[in-house]
C-alpha cells in the first residue's frame, strides 16, 4: 500500500484487530502504508537482511502467541504483514520464525518463550502477538526473523520500532545509534491499538525474498 491509501476493511483483518479498533499516537493508516516495499520498475525491492546473531533455536512451536506464561507489567506488541517475492507474488508457502528478548532484554535459551514459527495464510499473510522486546547491550528493541521458500533465497533479517527510545523520536538521522541497524527500512511505524479491552503496540511488516 502506498503513502495516503486509505486503511480498508482487509486492513484490520490483515492486522487481526477488527472491531473497535481505537488508536492513538502515530495513526495506523501511516503504521500500515509505509509496511509496504514501494515498487520500482515493476518489481518489489527485497527486504533487507539483517544479522541472526548467537541466540537462534530450531524447534519452535507453530504458533500465533509467542508466549505461554502471563504477562504484567509489559507492553504488549501486535505484528502482521505478509510474505511476497519481489513480482508481488504471494508466497504462501513460505516458514517464517521469529525470535526476540523479553521485556528485560533477555532471551529463553531453555525453552521457546518468545519464539515461534508463524502460520501464513492463504494470501500469505501472517500476525503473531507478543510483548516488546527490551534492548540490552546498547542495541535497539528487535525481533529477529528467519524466512525461507522453495525457489528464493533465505532470508535472516531484523524488525525494529520507530518509537524505540534508542532513536529518541528521530530514527531517519539516529538509527546508526545501534551499529548493527544498517538499513532504515527495518524501522518500522508504531501505533497504539484496543484489543479484547487490552492496549497493544502494532506493526506492520512486510517480507519480499529474492527468487533463489
Amino acid at each position: 500500500m502506498k503513502k495516503g491509501s486509505k486503511v480498508t476493511r482487509r486492513d484490520f483483518i490483515y492486522l487481526g484487530i477488527g472491531g473497535g479498533l481505537l488508536v492513538a499516537g502515530l495513526p495506523l493508516a501511516r503504521a500500515i502504508s509505509q509496511n509496504g516495499a514501494e515498487k520500482k520498475e515493476g518489481a518489489f525491492a527485497p527486504t533487507p537482511g539483517n544479522t541472526l546473531g548467537p541466540f537462534y533455536k530450531s524447534g519452535a512451536p507453530r504458533r500465533e502467541r509467542l508466549f505461554s506464561r502471563n504477562v504484567q507489567g509489559v507492553t504488549l506488541l501486535l505484528v502482521a504483514g505478509r510474505v511476497i517475492n519481489t513480482q508481488g507474488k504471494t508466497l504462501s508457502n513460505a516458514r517464517v520464525e521469529v525470535f526476540h528478548a523479553d521485556a528485560d532484554g533477555e532471551y529463553d535459551l531453555q525453552g521457546f518463550e518468545y519464539r515461534g514459527e508463524i502460520p501464513l495464510g492463504a494470501n500469505g499473510e501472517y500476525r503473531y502477538e507478543t510483548v516488546v522486546p527490551g534492548g540490552y547491550g546498547g542495541r535497539a528493541q528487535h525481533i529477529h526473523y528467519v524466512i525461507t521458500a522453495p525457489g528464493h533465497r533465505r532470508l535472516v533479517t531484523q524488525l525494529y520500532f520507530e518509537n524505540d527510545p534508542k532513536f529518541e523520536g528521530a530514527p531517519d538521522r539516529n538509527y546508526t545509534r545501534d551499529n548493527l541497524v544498517e538499513h532504515r527500512e527495518l524501522i518500522r511505524p508504531v501505533a497504539m491499538v484496543e484489543k479484547n479491552n487490552l492496549t497493544y503496540s502494532s506493526v506492520v511488516f512486510d517480507i519480499v525474498l529474492q527468487s533463489a
